[in-house]
């Protein structure tokens, strides 16, 4: 690339003011500096990787597609997967508060080779990069065509469909994820994510207080996964996946035996597999499934062995209420003051009702009074959120001690929407880009 060309990772920027000073740099270098925690050299360095394999593709991609169109797709296969591979570096380090356009730079990248797959993977990433940033509005029409017509010249793959339906989740919108879902169910090819889409629609009708439909889903899903060795090649996500459904279940049949199934599955997981972000997720499940059955002491060690590796807001939050049944907490308002809950996100929900609860418990009447005062800073757009926050901020002022069979409603469908089953650290996947970008 000549120094005075404009850059091909998209920013309109000469290539010697932008990625000629990190050209060169391997997969070796992004690896050394993400391991020192480099990480605004690591995205550096990785989108100059992309430059330097985007040279590659500009040179020779679309003149074998023309000339030998059957090493073309497999040339193309190639590169689309590179892309991927790319990508999903920059995106797992782009540093806090950076303003490069994501989106307008795979629009350019679009543009280099003239291919269905090629632009569609380029597409997705795009609506990513919007996703993560909250912009919306730029999801609207994909999601209408999706809904509307499977049939339609749209990018179907399932991991656009799942980023399209993380979008609109938070929406409410019943009637578009239910067909979201059944476009799934109908493209998947794999019986374990048929049942786990189809479990997906038993908790939005759950949601919706449509319990027996619910419940009936809930049902056939379950006797599904009692018959069928639903195991596959990714053996651990599979576990994950059941071990999640078998917990959740629990929520329509409030038999402890799908808890005990769902621990005796995260058992048999082989943990040596596990990344250290797999390792923090493996223990808070296993300390949540113990804490959903009262068994506290056990939750507590489990979470606090997944704060060994990473401090997460799910499992301090959690630990809290475990310490709080046991008693063993005593200065609940030091604690509040010394958490930034405007920084929560998604778990700001779990937190409020964990700290009411714990509040009440204690008759702790300033640490109600700022509770009080989070719940009205607090801004859910949901109306499910919003009748359980009012709901505890009646408890509150009630102090009642019911506020655990709401705790006990809630937790467990919140933690499932927010991109769940899924084992973090396991490959590279959208959750994980998701969870790392927004932490």
């Amino acid at each position: 690339m000549l120094d005075d060309e404009k850059c091909l990772c998209g920013s309109g920027r000469l290539y010697s003011m932008c990625c000629k000073p990190f050209s060169g740099q391997g997969i070796e270098n992004y690896k050394k500096e993400i391991d020192s925690k480099n990480y605004i050299k690591a995205y550096y360095v990785a989108v100059a990787m992309l430059s330097d394999y985007l040279e590659d593709v500009r040179k020779h991609t679309n003149r074998i597609l023309k000339d030998n169109p059957v090493i073309g797709r497999f040339v193309l296969h190639k590169d689309v997967n590179a892309l991927s591979e790319l990508a999903d570096r920059i995106f797992h380090c782009i540093p806090k508060g950076n303003t490069d356009n994501w989106g307008e730079r795979f629009e350019f990248i679009k543009g280099l080779v003239d291919a269905e797959d090629w632009k569609n993977e380029c597409e997705y990433y795009q609506l990513l990069y919007y996703e993560l940033n909250n912009d919306k509005g730029k999801f609207s029409e994909q999601i209408e065509d999706i809904v509307k017509n499977t049939k339609v010249d749209v990018h179907t793959d399932q991991r656009m469909l799942e980023l399209l339906r993380s979008v609109i989740l938070p929406s409410g919108q019943l009637t578009e994820l239910l067909k979201l879902d059944d476009i799934l169910i109908e493209k998947t090819d794999s019986s374990l994510m048929k049942l786990k889409y189809k479990f997906d629609k038993a908790i939005q009708l759950a949601l919706v207080s449509d319990n027996t439909s619910a419940k009936k889903i809930a049902d056939e899903v379950m006797a599904e996964l009692e018959k069928e060795d639903l195991y596959t090649e990714d053996e651990v996500y599979s576990q994950d996946v059941i071990a999640m459904m078998y917990e959740m279940y629990h929520n329509f049949d409030p038999d402890v035996k799908w808890l005990e199934k769902a621990l005796h599955v995260r058992e048999k997981m082989n943990i040596k597999k596990f990344t250290e972000a797999g390792k923090v997720k493996y223990y808070s499940d296993i300390a949540y499934t113990y804490w959903k059955m009262g068994n506290y002491e056990v939750a507590e060690q489990d979470f606090c062995t997944s704060l060994e590796y990473a401090k997460t807001a799910f499992a301090q939050i959690y630990l809290l209420d475990c310490l709080v049944e046991q008693k063993k907490i005593k200065n609940l308002k030091e604690y509040l003051e010394s958490v930034e809950f405007e920084d929560m996100g998604a778990d700001s929900i779990d937190f409020l009702i964990i700290v009411g609860n714990a509040a009440i418990q204690l008759n702790d009447n300033d640490s109600i009074e700022l509770i009080k005062r989070y719940i009205k800073e607090t801004n859910i757009e949901v109306p499910y959120y919003k009748f359980y926050l009012k709901e505890l901020e009646l408890e509150l002022e009630k102090k009642s001690g019911k506020i655990m069979r709401l705790l006990n409603k809630l937790s467990p469908l919140r933690k499932y929407l927010i991109l769940q089953p899924q084992l973090n650290g396991i490959g590279i996947n959208v959750e994980k880009i998701l969870e790392d970008l927004k932490k």
